[in-house]
C-alpha cells in the first residue's frame, strides 16, 4: 500500500536534503510546524521517521493521517516502526479483547473494537530499520549480541542500552529514538561524532513528570543527515 515501506536500503537523492525526525507521539501540530515551517519540506527531500507516531499526545489519528497524506502526495517519507505501533499489532493478534484499553488515548483509530483497516495496514507495513550510505536508522537499538542483529525485531523497537559493533555496521552511524534526552545532550553527541546518536527530545514531556525533567524536554527534533544541523520545535499542542 505504501511503496516506500518495503525498502531497507535507501539511496541518497540526486537532489534534495535528508532529514530524520524522532518520536512524535501524537503531537500532530508540532510535527506539522516542524515539517512545514522549519524544514519547509519539498518533494526532492527525503524524510525518515523513527516510529512512535501514536499515544501520549492528543492527536494520534491526525498524526498518522498526515504522514499517509504526505506519502500519497508524492513526498519521500520513510516511516519506521516504534514500540507503540508494535505493541498495538501484538495486542490485536494475541489479546484483541483489550484493544479498547490499548487505544484509550486514540479511540478514534478503532471501529467495532478492531483497528481500522487503514491504520492496521500502516502499522503492519512499517519496517524495523533502514540502511543508508552512512547511517543505520532504527527506533530503539540493535542487539549486537544476537547472531544477526538485523533479525532481532524485538530489540529494534524495545532495547535501550547497546554498544556498536564494526563487524555489522562498519563506519556507519546509528540514529535512533525511543529514549528521551535533552537537546544539549543530542548536540553534544553530534559535535563529538558519536557512533550512536539518539534524537528523541521527549516532545510529549512538556510539563512536570515523575521520571523526566520536563524543563529539558518537550521538543520535537529533526536532524539533517548531511549537514548535521539539528532543528528543534517546541511542543505547540493544545491539550
Amino acid at each position: 500500500m505504501y511503496k516506500y515501506f518495503k525498502k531497507i536500503y535507501i539511496e541518497r537523492p540526486e537532489i534534495g536534503r535528508r532529514f530524520v525526525i524522532g518520536d512524535i507521539h501524537g503531537c500532530y501540530l508540532t510535527l506539522r510546524t516542524l515539517i512545514e515551517v522549519q524544514l519547509v519540506l519539498t518533494k526532492n527531500d527525503q524524510l525518515f521517521l523513527l516510529g512512535d507516531y501514536i499515544d501520549k499526545g492528543p492527536e494520534s489519528k491526525k498524526t498518522v493521517n498526515y504522514i499517509i497524506k504526505l506519502i500519497k502526495k508524492g513526498y519521500k517519507i520513510y516511516p519506521l516502526r516504534g514500540n507503540h505501533e508494535e505493541e498495538k499489532l501484538q495486542i490485536a493478534k494475541n489479546q484483541p479483547d483489550i484493544l479498547p484499553w490499548a487505544f484509550r488515548q486514540a479511540k478514534d483509530m478503532l471501529k467495532e473494537g478492531k483497528i481500522k483497516k487503514k491504520y492496521f495496514e500502516f502499522f503492519s507495513e512499517l519496517r524495523y530499520y533502514f540502511e543508508l550510505d552512512n547511517f543505520f536508522l532504527v527506533h530503539a537499538a540493535f542487539n549486537f549480541k544476537a547472531p544477526n542483529p538485523f533479525e532481532d525485531k524485538e530489540s529494534m523497537v524495545w532495547l535501550r542500552r547497546f554498544e556498536t559493533h564494526p563487524q555489522f555496521i562498519g563506519d556507519k552511524i546509528i540514529i535512533h529514538g525511543h529514549q528521551p534526552r535533552s537537546v544539549k545532550k543530542v548536540l553534544k553527541n553530534i559535535e563529538k561524532g558519536k557512533k550512536v546518536i539518539g534524537i528523541d527530545c521527549g516532545v510529549n514531556y512538556y510539563k512536570e513528570h515523575k521520571y523526566y525533567d520536563y524543563k529539558k524536554l518537550g521538543k520535537l527534533s529533526a536532524l539533517n543527515l548531511d549537514t548535521k544541523q539539528l532543528y528543534i520545535q517546541n511542543n505547540v499542542e493544545v491539550y
